[in-house]
């Protein structure tokens, strides 16, 4: 092997530094934005991101469109049957309140983005489907906002809904107990049905440790184990099964079914209601 050649192959190989120097820096990074960032600034950090991205934007061309598997698993074994009224939050552009309005539900769907609030109301106006968009956030349920005229809707005024879901681990995105909490709460007020929320999960087994660093940081800062930040999604939150268990309980629901299954392109989930539309679901579930 000639010289220049084992020249250039050196060169290539120091180039790698700079990977090891970013990773130190995402790592630093994404350490300081979650101990420190306020709630606000994640929110828009948030709204940014999501909001620029296309599969999220029904205008356009890379507009997700489909349900996933796992979706689809919930839907049949948990939602009513068509036609009844869904409330999706987090709802992006609307793929989820597309897709269930094409089956015959007639949806309400809101979503935090203002960019792609308007997004969705444009293609519901268009296509004719029967989806309700508006603009909000899980903490301000259940007043919301007509993303046209900047009205005031309240959800409280409008019967309840017979299902409703938090849309694609959009609850991970709420960034303490105390807001999850309440906002299970919120959901199950409005709904006289399941109301079904998927997450980023840990796994079933104890976590590992945090680094003494992260220790430091969650002392210092603003968050607590299984906070976490990149600058791909944002401030997400990873929920063990018994952290959702407890969540749940705090809210004065119960869970009616649950799915932690990962494999295939599987997503965690679990279906919850308030005690007496659990009892009822069971008995159906029964029958």
């Amino acid at each position: 092997m000639s010289g220049p050649s084992r020249l250039v192959a050196r060169m290539i190989k120091a180039t790698t530094a700079i990977d090891w120097a970013y990773r130190r820096f995402d790592r630093m990074r994404a350490l300081l934005v979650t101990a420190y960032a306020s709630d606000e600034a994640l929110a828009a950090y948030n709204d940014l991101t999501y909001g620029a991205a296309p599969v999220y934007d029904a205008h356009a061309s890379q507009f997700r469109e489909r349900l996933f598997n796992w979706e689809e698993d919930f839907v049949a074994r948990v939602f009513p049957a068509a036609p009844s009224r869904v409330l999706v939050g987090g709802a992006g552009g609307g793929r989820e309140a597309f897709q269930l309005a094409g089956r015959g539900y007639d949806v309400t769907a809101f979503e935090p983005s203002p960019h792609l609030a308007r997004s969705m109301a444009d293609r519901a106006r268009a296509s004719g489907a029967a989806v309700s968009a508006l603009l909000g956030r899980y903490e301000s349920l259940p007043v919301l906002q007509d993303i046209g005229n900047g009205e005031r809707i309240d959800l409280t005024l409008t019967r309840p809904f017979d299902a409703s879901m938090l849309g694609w681990s959009s609850f991970s995105h709420i960034r303490d107990t105390r807001t999850r909490i309440a906002a299970l709460r919120r959901f199950a007020a409005l709904t006289d049905g399941p109301v079904v929320v998927s997450f980023f999960s840990t796994p079933p087994a104890k976590p590992a440790a945090p680094s003494s660093l992260r220790r430091v940081m969650n002392r210092l800062g603003r968050r607590s184990d299984g906070d976490a930040f990149t600058v791909h999604i944002g401030f997400y939150h990873l929920s063990s099964p018994g952290e959702v268990a407890r969540e749940v309980a705090a809210a004065g629901l119960q869970i009616v079914m649950e799915s932690y299954d990962d494999s295939d392109g599987h997503w965690p989930w679990v279906a919850v209601a308030r005690p007496q539309i659990a009892a009822r679901l069971a008995a159906t579930s029964r029958d």
